[in-house]
């Protein structure tokens, strides 16, 4: 498991996608997919910091041959996904 807080700060977005491209494209994932679930990371953590005032928080864990990703912000989800594993 890895995990991530972040602050309230106008680029943690970025830091994001940068992030999750790093350890999709490291764990084995395609290009598109790595570009998909990084455009839709990004989307969520710009909506969490935009309707929350403390960051947001980003886990990825694998379980049984899956990587599952969390964006929650001030203790909700603010978006999942699951992937099988390359």
């Amino acid at each position: 498991m890895f995990e991530l807080a972040l602050p309230d700060q106008p680029d943690s977005n970025v830091i994001v996608a940068d992030l999750a491209a790093a350890v999709l494209g490291y764990v084995g994932y395609a290009p598109d997919a790595i570009a998909d679930v990084t455009a839709k990371m990004r989307d969520a953590v710009a909506g969490a910091a935009a309707r929350g005032r403390n960051g947001c928080h980003v886990a990825f864990r694998v379980h049984d041959g899956e990587l599952q990703i969390a964006v929650s912000s001030d203790g909700a989800a603010a978006w999942q996904t699951v992937r099988p594993l390359p």
